[in-house]
């Protein structure tokens, strides 16, 4: 079957589902449409009431559209995009230096994750990794500035990922086994305590990227494993400490090229990466709900050996070459309190923040930065009446380096306005500035080399955006129109561009120039009756970049895909569950390299990296109350997807059968 025809059959049956669907009998509804949101304002405001764009993804929901990973729950979700290296677009695994992670509205630096509240970037990248699925009550992604209530990196967006603590006991033990990934889960619940173990291993993958006939090798990603634990304790009803940890093996193989089909051999400049990861967060959270006072600790960190052996291309012996190496950890110390006035209809939220970063490269202890940032911030809330109402923030934050750059210091403002047309209709407009910091190793080259701007800014910048809610028992429609004007954009720059004495083959983190975006987002869901449930979004912006260096000095260029789309189908019956889901990136940036072999930087890009087509499928039947048995299959239609710019590839299609056991 070619591929046209295959889409086609795929829509005719999301057609027909539909059209089933609707003749169905009301017996209810699947989900709840108006849920409760936490991270868009610090308290607790029914989506409805919330003056920012939101997407709630609910655990029943990852659950029946077959998602493997938190990461990729967040990929499916209009607005959000993603860089990934690992064996699949799902995965979301580093693999050494080059970090999966994800970002919203089109920017790579500004998109900060949570977990109950407590951040876990490193380096200006959101990983998620170590967070189990099945610990997962929902995941909240609040769109648009957010540094006022959150600092760095919430420019484009927050992500919150909030954990089950509802303390009831049992416990499961859960079995995969897939064409690219198998591997095992062990969970345990009680009043006090939550405990999940998760081992899985990674296939081969031989066409990790694109084999071009321009191109000198490809990359082939040979069998790995991940291990994770995650640990939640509940100390008293106001102290719980979590706890996740990943340690990691993956190898790496560049692969000789010649007119575009591989010699079998390795390729004698790059040869073989071997990549241990740890990565730890650890946060202790104070929840005095009595009197709305919350404090976190977090400590993040994550260790990476790496180890490349190369092929001297005069001597023909193997040798081992400086790899990146490096262990680096964030503490910050969150305190936030809330008070009432005026019969309770307003709310002043206030708090104040600490955080360290610190760096250091393994192999040479010299290159050791750290750096020290103090906050503070405040969030009115006021009511003129039961419909209308209005939020007015401000966050003032000083930086203070050791080793690094020069002391910064930022504010910042945000004005929230909310209208109420009825109890299932409102408008809101949400303005505010927003910044974030280079990251702290940017002073170091990928070739380890410092680079050779003397100093950096922040990157900061204007967000605005007015949008509008429509949530009824059965239907949810969001629909948001922004504006993002961001200056000094962060972005990796390759040395051939900067000229001078800076290395040519080495990449570096600069202030870039301007970024700017404008676009309309909208989401649709509508539940028919307890069985079908539909949703739709659709995404359509213009990214772009001016940039400082190279060949597109001064030129706006587009800096993300400006379409996405994403349509699913889900069912339920009695022992059934089964979903249907299609996601699709298009008009993207242009690739990262040229097809013919020459050098970007020089001759300028040659072509748009390829629109990407996802379709995916779960299917799960439970027998009894204990037993669970899932079929997912991913990228049915087989397609080669580019995951980034430099056409690294998602798997083909792949499918995991997992049974599941719950006492």
């Amino acid at each position: 079957m070619n591929q046209k025809r295959k889409i086609f059959t795929i829509l005719s049956a999301l057609t027909l589902a539909g059209t089933w669907g609707a003749t169905a009998w009301a017996q209810g509804e699947v989900y709840t449409l108006n849920p409760v949101v936490v991270t868009a304002t610090r308290t607790e405001k029914e989506d409805l009431d919330v003056p920012a764009s939101t997407t709630v993804i609910t655990a029943k929901e990852i659950k029946d559209k077959g998602y493997v990973s938190v990461f990729d729950a967040l990929n499916s979700s209009i607005g959000v995009d993603s860089y990934n290296y690992g064996a699949g677009a799902g995965a979301g695994d580093d693999y050494g230096g080059s970090s999966s992670r994800f970002y919203i509205r089109g920017m790579d630096k500004g998109t900060l994750v949570l977990v109950n509240g407590a951040p876990v970037n490193l380096n200006n990248y959101s990983g998620t990794e170590g967070i189990p699925l099945a610990a997962v009550e929902k995941i909240e992604v609040i769109k648009g500035s957010n540094s006022v209530l959150y600092g760095a990196e919430a420019m484009g967006g927050v992500v919150n990922i909030i954990t089950k603590h509802d303390g009831k006991p049992g416990g499961y033990v859960q079995a995969k086994y897939g064409n690219y990934d198998s591997g095992y889960e062990v969970g345990l619940t009680s009043k006090d305590y939550a405990f999940y173990f998760t081992r899985d291993y990674s296939d081969t993958f031989d066409d990790a990227s694109l084999a071009a006939p321009g191109r000198s090798y490809n990359w082939k990603n040979r069998k790995g494993n991940k291990s994770s634990l995650y640990m939640s304790a509940k100390i008293n009803d106001r102290l719980n400490l979590d706890w996740s940890h990943v340690d990691s093996t993956k190898h790496h193989d560049a692969m000789q090229l010649k007119g575009g089909k591989r010699t079998g051999n390795l390729y004698s400049s790059m040869g073989n990466y071997n990549y241990d990861s740890q990565r730890n967060n650890i946060n202790l959270i104070y929840n005095d709900k009595d009197h709305e006072f919350k404090s976190i600790l977090a400590f993040n960190n994550r260790r990476l050996d790496s180890h490349q052996y190369a092929l001297n291309s005069t001597t023909k012996k193997w040798g081992t070459a400086r790899s990146t190496n490096y262990n680096v950890y964030n503490i910050t110390f969150d305190n936030q309190k809330v008070w009432h006035f005026n019969d309770d209809k307003d709310s002043l939220t206030g708090g104040m923040t600490f955080k360290r970063e610190h760096w250091n490269e393994l192999e040479n202890t010299s290159e050791r930065v750290h750096r020290d940032s103090y906050s503070l911030y405040s969030s009115y809330d006021h009511h003129f009446n039961d419909k209308f109402s209005t939020i007015i923030g401000v966050r003032g934050e000083f930086f203070k380096a050791n080793g690094w750059d020069k002391e910064q210091k930022v504010f910042l403002p945000q004005w929230q306005m909310l209208y109420k047309m009825n109890d299932k209709w409102s408008w809101y407009t949400n303005i505010g500035k927003s910044f974030d910091m280079p990251a702290i190793n940017s002073r170091y080259g990928s070739g380890h080399s410092r680079t050779k701007p003397t100093s950096y800014k922040p990157q900061k910048g204007w967000s605005y955006e007015m949008g509008t809610k429509y949530i009824s028992g059965k239907d949810s429609l969001k629909i948001d129109v922004f504006h993002m004007d961001i200056e000094d954009y962060f972005k990796w720059v390759k040395g051939d561009k900067l000229g001078g004495d800076a290395d040519p083959n080495s990449y570096y983190q600069l202030n870039e120039g301007k970024f700017k975006n404008t676009g309309i987002e909208a989401e649709w869901r509508h539940s028919i009756n307890e069985n079908w449930t539909y949703n739709l979004g659709v995404s359509v912006s213009d990214p772009k970049l001016k940039e400082q260096y190279g060949s597109d000095k001064d030129k706006w260029v587009q800096e993300a895909a400006k379409i996405q789309t994403n349509a699913g189908i889900l069912y339920h019956k009695d022992k059934w569950n089964a979903g249907l889901n299609l996601y699709y990136t298009g008009e993207r940036e242009y690739a990262g390299y040229r097809r013919d072999g020459k050098s970007a930087s020089t001759y300028g890009y040659d072509h748009r990296t390829p629109s990407r087509i996802n379709l995916t499928s779960a299917v799960s039947y439970s027998p009894d109350k204990n037993q669970t048995i899932s079929l997912n299959m991913y990228n049915l239609l087989d397609r080669k997807n580019p995951i980034n710019k430099y056409e690294n590839w998602d798997l083909p299609y792949n499918w995991t059968l997992t049974y599941r056991y719950s006492f």
